[in-house]
């Protein structure tokens, strides 16, 4: 029976993760979200669902985890086949701020902090606390969710001055992604980041809905005005089936890579 753990399953892309691998016959999925009893939507989702299995666990507290881990182990007899990392420290009111927008350097220090310990060491705690149970699986498949915020490239395609705590530390989960993939790739490991697109997921974000619906409208237009470059945004539905494909089909010669959800490496729209 495949197993999968996904990190940060509450809403969006993670929700629509467990949706859509619930769905799949003979599946074991794991929804590890910081609070159960609040994911509502996760919550609508699995009920009735005997292989849905939803854990409460926090990434940026290792402890908790490893505890997830264990349960996980339980249920699958010690191995997973899949880690699909998704959590991320993305407030729709905050993510667009840029260097001049923090009031004091104090501020500033506090949100890098916040967003390092969940975008950048959230990714390490959590392949680490699963690393014993994906070694016994044949499997052995990890995917951290990236974004274009994150890569270099992007960057300078699209103009994004802003966004610089969400984006300088979703850049450094690629890189200790990829440590992890030279680490593991003599195990048979792939590791990989992976990018979604631009995915509106204002449906499962609450009371937040509004203010998320039009901070994407407000960053597509940005990115127009800029550069004339016009980002399509995507249903998770229809970004998730697609990473869903690159994920099934993922080979050796993909370790390491940062990929698209279209399955070839990610490159910055043009």
């Amino acid at each position: 029976m495949p197993s999968y753990a996904v990190i940060g399953a509450s809403r969006g892309i993670g929700l629509e993760y467990v949706r859509q691998l619930a769905s799949r016959p003979d599946t074991s999925v794991f929804a590890i979200v910081r609070n159960p009893a609040g994911s509502t939507h996760l919550q609508a989702v699995a009920a009735g669902l005997k292989n849905v299995h939803i854990i409460a666990s926090d990434v940026a507290d290792y402890s908790t985890l490893e505890h997830a881990a264990k349960q996980v182990a339980e249920v699958t007899e010690g191995k997973l086949d899949c880690l699909i990392h998704n959590a991320a420290n993305m407030d729709i009111n905050t993510v667009h701020k840029g260097f001049d927008d923090y009031t004091t350097m104090e501020e500033l220090d506090s949100e890098f902090t916040s967003a390092f310990k969940v975008n950048s060491l959230g990714p390490i705690h959590s392949i680490t606390a699963f690393l014993p149970l994906l070694r016994a699986s044949n499997t052995k498949k990890i995917v951290v969710i990236g974004s274009g915020a994150g890569d270099l490239k992007a960057i300078q395609a699209l103009n994004i001055a802003n966004m610089v705590a969400y984006g300088m530390t979703k850049a450094a989960a690629v890189i200790a992604t990829t440590k992890f993939a030279i680490k593991l790739k003599d195990e048979g490991f792939v590791v990989v980041t992976l990018a979604p697109g631009m995915v509106d997921t204002s449906a499962t974000a609450g009371t937040d809905e509004d203010v998320v619906a039009e901070g994407y409208a407000a960053f597509t237009s940005l990115v127009k005005e800029y550069t004339g470059i016009q980002i399509a945004v995507q249903t998770p539905q229809a970004s998730v089936a697609a990473q869903l494909r690159t994920i099934d089909g993922l080979e050796a010669s993909r370790n390491g890579l940062f990929l698209s959800h279209r399955s070839g490496e990610y490159r910055p729209p043009t």
